[in-house]
């Protein structure tokens, strides 16, 4: 960048040598003014100092002048190519990509997946009412977008994802939809939080033959699909439902003998199997299990894993791996940069949010490559993620060759254990100055 700033303007009197006189630290700032020589190089190197807006009109030149040079595309032009891609384009490169990696991490013989969403802010676009937010009378609306995503906890890839908007979200259907599209063969676990336990979800995992792990609410309940609770720190009880739509009632005037233990299904439930006036049952088995945490809490939860293989202290050491998938819209956000989405309107936001994701798994598929038990280190080492999405997108961008060395050099220790009190943050405090590693 010095030579090309230097052969531009070697015949400027006004040009600042790096080197001589304009060395980084008689650069100074101003507020609103940017960065630029200050007076006492002018006067070292026999200049008359000029003025300030002399000063910075000269640097917004020069760097102008060094755009053209480098032919760098307005953002106008930007945006208009993307406008040319189809709005399915980057999903379909997000998902021929992701069925083609090699996964060989398991977990007692499963596959482990967890399955949450996260929101996204967007800038305003009143256009589109479904993701649209006015705010309020001080603020400034704003578009939000909801990311249903299936990870994978033992190889740290997001196998699916759906992005709906904040006025059309839906999780339970999101996770059916993931669910029956899935081509993960073999034994699934899968885990997740609360608000996933309704009963076509169920219906649907046990249709997909995976095992599923949910936590249910539990604060002061003592009533779990129409059974009752016992009064307990911790309890692992067996149930069968038989799942109705109609009323008891109704279905003694049809002549029906009524099931035990029946738990019906309200027309305004979303159930799939069954229609809305049908007489027809569907069965479900699950467990309750309830646990107690070192912190002296209790959670509830459901499954239909096997009690002999997993027990209670089985149970909450498998379900305490969840977090992996917090953790991973972290590093998502933050270290992939998605926190913060240039685009306004939708088909660009979707390029942007898969287009992320694409680059999440493209740096977890180059870190399987890289051998993190080298070494005598005290602790196990992983790669270090911000650094690895860096070398990965400049190696994309072919500004870099195989970036795998770097990753080599840049391991982490893996602390197990480690905690601290979660954090209570309203609405989106970071920097717009924020940069992430890509």
């Amino acid at each position: 960048m010095h030579e090309t700033y230097a052969k531009t303007f070697a015949e400027n009197a006004a040009f600042y040598d790096p080197e001589n006189g304009g060395a980084p630290r008689t650069i100074r700032q101003a507020a609103g003014a940017g960065f630029y020589p200050s007076p006492d190089a002018d006067l070292r190197n026999g200049h008359i100092p000029a003025a300030d807006h002399e000063r910075k009109q000269h640097w917004k030149n020069t760097d102008r002048t060094v755009s053209k040079q480098r032919k760098t595309p307005s953002a106008s032009a930007f945006v208009q190519q993307r406008q040319k891609l189809l709005p399915v384009a980057l999903e379909t490169l997000f998902h021929r990509f992701t069925a083609l990696l090699r996964t060989g991490k398991t977990f007692r013989g499963y596959r482990l997946l967890a399955v949450d969403g996260s929101s996204l802010k967007s800038a305003a676009y009143p256009e589109d009412p479904a993701s649209y937010r006015p705010g309020t009378p001080r603020q400034h609306g704003w578009n939000l977008w909801h990311m249903n995503a299936l990870f994978d906890l033992e190889n740290g890839i997001y196998t699916d994802l759906i992005v709906q908007k904040e006025h059309e979200k839906n999780e339970c259907r999101a996770l059916c939809q993931m669910a029956d599209r899935s081509r993960i063969s073999g034994k699934v676990i899968l885990l997740a939080d609360r608000n996933y336990e309704s009963c076509n979800n169920l219906a649907h995992l046990e249709k997909r033959n995976w095992n599923y792990l949910i936590r249910i609410r539990d604060k002061a309940r003592g009533i779990a699909y129409g059974m009752p609770l016992p009064d307990q720190p911790e309890f692992d009880i067996p149930l069968k439902l038989t799942l109705g739509r109609l009323t008891p009632r109704q279905l003694e005037t049809r002549g029906i003998a009524v099931p035990k233990p029946y738990y019906r299904i309200p027309p305004t439930i979303t159930f799939d199997f069954l229609e809305s006036n049908s007489p027809d049952f569907y069965e479900i088995s699950f467990r309750v299990v309830r646990l107690q945490t070192d912190s002296g809490n209790t959670e509830t939860l459901i499954t239909n894993l096997d009690p002999d293989r997993f027990p209670l202290a089985a149970l909450k050491a498998l379900y305490a791996r969840r977090w992996g998938i917090e953790t991973s819209f972290r590093s998502l956000k933050y270290a992939v940069g998605l926190i913060h989405l240039h685009a306004k309107k939708p088909d660009l936001v979707l390029q942007e949010v898969f287009a992320s994701f694409l680059i999440f798994n493209f740096t977890q598929a180059a870190a399987w490559a890289v051998d993190a038990s080298q070494g005598t280190a005290k602790y196990k080492r992983h790669v270090n993620f911000s650094d690895a999405v860096f070398a990965c997108c400049a190696f994309l961008r072919r500004s870099a060759a195989d970036p795998l060395p770097l990753l080599r050099r840049r391991l982490l220790p893996l602390r197990p254990g480690r905690t601290a009190p979660r954090p209570k943050i309203t609405g989106n405090r970071i920097s717009a100055c924020y940069a992430s590693a890509r």
